[in-house]
Formats: C-alpha cells, structure tokens, sequence
C-alpha cells in the first residue's frame, strides 16, 4: 500500500488539509460508503510517515474485517473509493479557492433561475475586483473576458429585441480586446517557450502558425498592455538576434512595469534576458557578459532568484561562472557564502563547494581550489561533469601530465558510455576533452603553425563547455612563442 496513488497523494497533505478531509470523507454529499471512512480513519493514524508496516494491506483488511478472511480485491476497492473521494477533495478545495472562478458559476445559475438581483451584485462585485487587479496578466485578460461576455449574456435577456441598448462600440471593443490580449500573450509566452527549448535543445519545432501570426503584428502594437510588448520582444530576440534593441526594450520595459507584473512572469522574463545574454557572448560578444551580471544582480534585489523557495542550482552556478569571468571576485566570494543556505539541501554542500573551487581556480589557487572540489560530493549527472571539466582545467594548470590524461580519457569513456546524457551534451564534451588534448600536446611541442591552426578551429566552434576558457589558453601560447 505504501506506494500506491492513495498514499503518495496524502503523503502530500498538510495537518490543516488533513483535518479538512477528515470532514470530507464522512460528508454523504460526496461519500456515502461507511468502510471507506473506516479505511480513512486507520491510514489517518498513521500520517505523515505512512510507515509501511503500518499501513499493510492485510494489517489494515483484519482491522476493518476482523471474522472475514482476507480478500485483495476488497481492500484495493476500497482504496479506490478512498482515492476518488481524495481527488473530489482536491478539486472542490481548489475550486473554492479560486473566488473569480466559483462566482462566475454562481452567477450563471443565478441567471438561469432568474435570480435578477443575485446576479446583478455578483456582476458588480466582479466588475469592482477587476477593477482593483494590479497585476494585468493573461488571467486578468481572460477573466474580464469572462465578466463582460457574462453580462452581456444576462444585458440580451433583460433588453430582448433592443440589441442597440448594450452592443455599443465600446462594450463589443473591450470584450474583444480582452479576449485577444489573453490569447495573444498565452500564444507569445508558448512561442517563447518553444524558441527557448528549440535553442537549448536538438529539437524542432515547426513554428509556421506562431511566424505568421508575428507577421500581423508591429513594434508599436502593444504600447499599453506592457506584458504582451514584453513577451512580444522576447520573441523578437530569438527571430531577430542581431537587433539587441528587442533585448534592451525587454530590459527596459520589466524595469519600469515591475509593479504590475506579478512574480512568476518576471521570473520568467527574466530568465528569457539571461538566455539571451548567453547567447550574445556565446557568440563573441563579451558586453553581454556584464549584461547578464546585472541581471543576476537585479534578479537577487527582487528576490526573483527563488522559485518555490529555493535558489536553482543553474542561477547559483552560472552567477558564479559569469562573476569570475569579469573578476569581480570580492563579489563571487560574497554571493558564494551568502545564497548557499537558499539552496536546496540535498545539493546544498556539493554546490558551495563546487562555487568555491571555480572561485579559487580563476584567482590562481590551484591547490586549494582542488581541496574545495574534492569536498563537493555530486549526485546529479551534469554537477559530475562540471566537476570533471574544472578539475581538468586545474590539472593543465598545475602542468600535471599524467593525472589530466588519466582523467581525459576516463571522462571520455564514462561520456560514452552513459545511456542517460543527452546527446548534444555527449558531443560538447567529447568536443572538449579532444580540443584540450590538443592543446595539452602542443603546449610541449615549438609549433607555432599548429597553436595558429587550433585557434582558428576553435573559433569556428559552436559553443562548448570552458570553450572561452581553451581560447585564452592558446592565446597565451600564442605569446610565448
């Protein structure tokens, strides 16, 4: 029992919710079925460890069938029962919770029981709170959608046959633009999503609808609605790259409208400045360095770095990285000791230590920068390869031979043979460990031609992991010849 759905699903309840559902189960309304609440009560004594010995199905079977031999069947039914009632719970509490949503349903019976009055006050309860909404998102856009279509449904009725009584202009303007700035800021936020994963990923996405959809559209067509210029530029940042006004005006416009963007989109906006950031200097363009310092920065100032209570191990690693990079160190060692408790816990350790090795190794301190990694015990598959890299660039530091070749060819095996990694990774760091042999080898050899050759290659390189890295490197064996 103890992996089955039922218990996975209250393993997730808090003690308030607990005590509601408790209420719930023996409710007739929606369970009329006496041993499902006796099941319920059992498994309740048991919250929250569910304790498998516990919760054993022919343990629980004798306790609600004493002088019956036990029956599999019975008691997976009644499971079944108990997990329906469970989701009921789920789905009226979410329900109830959403006070937009519950009064729109009850506004509609009213109108269908001709229930004038109780209509009207819930219309004008409506039209107050949406009034009051700071945050202009796609909700807000839908639900007024939702208000104005509503009202004029119930306007039809009392004013029969005298349609020029509320089709005005402005009623039918505002009910469609309502409805089309929540499907265009829903389409421009899933284009956005698909041209980011399109960027990260060896995926294709046929993006025909979203590409002349954007052609009706100019720069200028959302000048109001800040949200929607946002996510519209956004766009324009990945059609248009080179254009790095769309990324400035992004910039500028979640800058000034931050008030009336509520977290989760600004998160997401944010995270959208930062890809476009890495792509810009990925590129070879180094001012886009600092541009994504700031971000993070700004990021950090509104609290942006948290999502679902917790700083993401990419945020913590790539501040660090991009810090390093522009040796602003003071800074690094500070964000390092600072944000590692908003980490998550089971990774909290292996990412501080981690961050404190990449901090050593780019201020020189190779040795101790390799204490630090050798504390940073990784469980997550690309944290272990990051190690790896790092500790290969402190071993071609240190002119450590032997031990970096021993580990460039131990990473290239475990590179491929792994049957978790994805692919494209799979060929970056292969890309690497090749290019970082090469260089290792003409290090010792007075071949000029060939450290000339391996820099034009890898300039012509897409992005790779530490590729910015290996370019200084053999920028610094050109000079020594």
């Amino acid at each position: 029992m103890n992996k089955s759905s039922l218990i996975e699903t209250l393993k997730t309840f808090s003690s308030k919710e607990m005590r509601e559902l408790s209420e719930f189960v023996v409710s007739p309304f929606f369970n009329k079925n006496a041993n499902v609440v006796k099941l319920f009560e059992l498994l309740k004594k048991s919250y929250p460890e569910f304790e498998a010995e516990k919760i054993d199905k022919t343990r629980i079977f004798r306790k609600l069938f004493p002088s019956k031999p036990y029956k599999d069947s019975t008691i997976r039914l009644l499971m079944f029962y108990l997990l329906e009632t469970v989701e009921k719970f789920l789905a009226v509490n979410r329900f109830s919770k959403d006070d937009f949503r519950f009064k729109e349903f009850l506004a509609r019976e009213f109108n269908e029981r001709g229930l004038i009055k109780d209509y009207e006050k819930i219309i004008a309860k409506h039209k107050e709170h949406l009034g009051k909404v700071v945050y202009k998102d796609d909700e807000f856009f839908m639900n007024s959608f939702i208000y104005q279509e509503e009202n004029l449904n119930y306007l039809s009725t009392i004013f029969e046959g005298k349609y020029e009584k509320f089709l005005t202009k402005e009623n039918l303007e505002s009910v469609t633009n309502n409805l089309t700035y929540y499907y265009l800021l829903r389409i421009f936020k899933f284009y956005a999503v698909s041209l980011n994963t399109m960027s990260l990923y060896n995926i294709q996405i046929d993006t025909t609808l979203f590409d002349n959809l954007l052609r009706y559209f100019s720069e200028d067509s959302f000048n109001m609605i800040p949200v929607i210029d946002i996510y519209f530029h956004i766009i324009l940042c990945f059609t248009e790259p080179d254009n790095e006004n769309h990324f400035f005006r992004v910039k500028e416009l979640i800058t000034g409208n931050d008030s009336i963007i509520d977290k989760d989109a600004q998160i997401d906006i944010f995270i959208n400045l930062e890809n476009y950031c890495h792509r810009k200097f990925r590129g070879g363009n180094d001012r886009f360095l600092k541009e994504a310092f700031d971000i993070y920065k700004l990021e950090l100032e509104r609290g942006l770095h948290v999502d679902r209570g917790f700083m993401s191990a990419q945020f913590y690693t790539s501040a660090v990285v991009t810090g390093c990079r522009l040796k602003e160190y003071e800074w690094v060692r500070n964000f390092i000791e600072e944000y590692k408790k908003e980490l998550k816990k089971d990774t909290r350790e292996a990412m501080y230590y981690f961050g404190m090795s990449f901090l050593e190794n780019d201020l020189g301190n190779y040795e101790k920068a390799l204490e630090y990694l050798a504390k940073s015990k990784a469980e997550e598959l690309y944290l272990k390869m990051d190690i790896r890299l790092l500790q290969s660039r402190i071993y071609y530091s240190l002119v450590w031979n032997l031990p970096l070749q021993s580990l460039l060819d131990t990473f290239k095996r475990t590179v491929q043979n792994n049957k978790h990694m994805k692919e494209n990774r799979k060929q970056q760091y292969l890309i690497y460990i090749r290019y970082l042999n090469q260089m290792n080898n003409l290090r010792y050899k007075e071949d000029s031609k060939g450290i000339v050759e391996l820099g034009f290659e890898l300039d012509k390189e897409e992005y790779f992991p530490h590729k910015i890295w290996l370019q200084d490197e053999v920028k610094k064996l050109k000079a020594g010849f």
